[in-house]
């Protein structure tokens, strides 16, 4: 079994998604949405590509959430605001989200065998079901802008860190070592260092600090999202 870790959208490749296990990591904040929705009994997470197909989707039993460069789009329920649904419940409702790259990366790898969505909420309940399949796991960070965003390869370097603790023969890519590295020496920083990074400015800038101290938070959420079909559904593990 190997991990690699792929640092933006832009780079993600075939050979990363076919007969994989593929767990997106977008930290700020699409991931860390899905986890909160599911979390907070919504039925589903229906990822798009664009506003215009999230109104489409508008119905009695669909909540509409989403942005683009951060700020929420009009018409909409919601920002992609983990801390907005957390206020409140909208059991079995459906979360129609479309985002600026989190989306998109779920759209791009949805050929793995499985594909998961992941970040410092529920890290460790993620990796934990990606190494019970026995198959290859990318790491697939979604980035920003078309860049690399430090705090995707820190989740993703937590979640290197715990596999190994778990199977300590697992190989992994150069970068799945560095993000491990860097992890282990940031733990104790994270939540500060998550205002200071290209994303965490931005939400700063926007008045979503709450969203980033929420998002900081390591392996408090046991629930991994599984996309499946045209949706993200809940697995849970106690």
């Amino acid at each position: 079994m190997r991990i690699d870790t792929i640092k933006t959208v832009e780079e993600i490749k075939e050979e990363h998604v076919y007969d994989r296990t593929v767990i997106v990591i977008d930290v700020l904040r699409a991931s860390s949405t899905i986890v909160t929705a599911l979390e907070t009994c919504f039925a589903s997470v229906i990822p798009v590509r664009s506003a215009k197909e999230a109104l489409a989707l508008r119905s009695s039993n669909t909540i509409i959430a989403g942005e683009w460069h951060g700020k929420q789009l009009d018409g909409f329920d919601y920002n992609n605001s983990p801390t907005a649904l957390k206020k409140e419940r909208h059991i079995g409702k459906d979360l129609v989200l479309t985002t600026t790259n989190g989306t998109k990366a779920i759209e791009k790898a949805s050929k793995a065998h499985r594909l998961l969505i992941g970040c410092f909420l529920n890290a460790a309940a993620c990796i934990n079901d990606a190494l019970t399949q026995s198959r290859d796991i990318t790491l697939y960070c979604a980035g920003t802008r078309n860049e690399f965003s430090l705090e995707d390869g820190l989740a993703a370097g937590l979640m290197v860190y715990l596999a190994k603790k778990q199977v300590p023969t697992i190989e992994t890519c150069d970068f799945s070592v560095a993000m491990e590295a860097c992890y282990l020496q940031l733990e104790n920083q994270l939540s500060p260092l998550l205002f200071s990074t290209t994303t965490g400015k931005r939400l700063v800038k926007n008045h979503n600090t709450e969203d980033i101290v929420y998002c900081g938070q390591t392996n408090i959420v046991k629930i991994v999202p599984i996309f499946k079909g045209n949706r993200i559904l809940s697995l849970s593990y106690t």
